[in-house]
């Protein structure tokens, strides 16, 4: 510790003093130095407390957001190498995939501390993009698949996994991340196979996205809207744009049973027409597509960087993509007490998941 310009004063003066005064300035530096460490080894003392307390609270926090990427399905190696029927598959280690999840909430998406009771997803699907053979996949999952998803108490406490919808597992969660990987997780369950990355949008962002290609241009596949939007018959060539797109893309009959088959059958119209649009807009203009998904980022959470969107950006334009790249798990729909539910056959798809990501060896 360096001493002040008022203590080598003190220091010089006192040589020609006598020992005794000698003694006593000696003993008031002592004293002096003891009351400085004092003081500092207080300030220490509140400054570990208080990051003592933000890591405890950055810790209790941690321990409430139970799912995050770490935590998501532990595939290891054992999806890499499988046999079905006694033969032999190899994993295709040049597919990346991307799951997409549309959430029937409107405006501004947040997380909460609390868990649960938070919007349901209601339109779930991956995407496959394959460096291999150039060509671009989309399965398209029912959202009242029933599955093992895994729930959390209000305060985040993992209550382990049980059957219920698909779309409920991003509700158990925050509404945020950790949203995104229960939903991540219950994907991975189900196939088999791990997931690369997420994109989680809401109904306020649907024209934004409609936007992003130009407007879409389709034929309506059924007559569910036929009532309210008498343009949009079955059949009919239409352009969405801002005034009916999210009703297009997201509206159902909930009175009706199994209703969400015929929202499945207008998305797929949709995602067929949208391809080949977004492909010809980034090639046009891949940085101004970038600025505008910004814009709707209230209404979008992803894990997607933007280099990791230049990757994909890229990508996407160099693979092949046609209405037979389009799939749905085969399965069965039954009524159940609250909700409609859907149960996959396990073998056919066992089959779809060998065919989009394994190679025989």
């Amino acid at each position: 510790m360096t001493m002040s310009s008022h203590g080598r004063e003190s220091e010089e003066y006192g040589r020609h003093r006598s020992g005794h005064h000698r003694r006593r300035h000696s003993r008031r530096r002592i004293r002096r130095r003891r009351r400085t460490i004092a003081v500092c080894a207080a300030v220490g003392a509140v400054v570990i407390g208080i990051s003592g307390f933000f890591l405890v609270r950055a810790y209790q926090r941690q321990n409430r957001l139970q799912v995050t990427a770490g935590n998501s399905v532990d595939m290891k190696s054992g999806y890499r190498n499988i046999t079905y029927q006694g033969k032999e598959y190899q994993y295709n280690s040049l597919i990346t995939t991307v799951l997409y999840a549309g959430i029937d909430s409107k405006g501004k998406m947040e997380s909460s501390e609390q868990y649960s009771n938070k919007a349901r997803a209601d339109s779930i699907s991956l995407v496959i993009l394959d460096k291999k053979s150039q060509k671009m996949s989309i399965l398209a999952l029912n959202r009242d698949t029933m599955t093992d998803v895994r729930r959390y108490t209000l305060n985040g406490t993992d209550m382990g996994m049980y059957t219920t919808h698909l779309g409920y597992a991003y509700s158990y969660g925050d509404g945020g991340e950790a949203s995104c990987e229960n939903l991540v997780e219950a994907v991975e369950n189900l196939l088999g196979i791990p997931i690369d990355e997420y994109a989680v949008t809401n109904q306020t962002s649907m024209p934004y996205i409609n936007n992003l290609a130009g407007g879409i241009t389709l034929t309506v596949p059924n007559n569910d809207l036929a009532e309210k939007y008498p343009e949009l018959q079955q059949g009919a060539v239409v352009t969405l744009d801002d005034s009916n797109v999210t009703d297009y893309l997201q509206y159902r009959d909930t009175a009706e049973d199994f209703s969400n088959e015929g929202r499945i059958e207008r998305q797929q119209a949709y995602i067929n027409a949208y391809v080949p649009q977004i492909k010809t807009r980034l090639s046009e203009d891949m940085n101004g597509v970038w600025e505008e998904l910004q814009d709707m980022e209230d209404y979008l959470q992803t894990s997607i960087t933007r280099n990791k969107y230049l990757e994909l950006a890229n990508l996407l334009e160099s693979v092949s993509f046609s209405d037979a790249d389009y799939y749905r798990p085969e399965g069965e729909d039954q009524a159940g007490e609250l909700h409609d539910e859907f149960y996959v056959d396990e073998d056919a798809l066992q089959e779809l998941v060998i065919d989009l990501f394994y190679e025989e060896i």
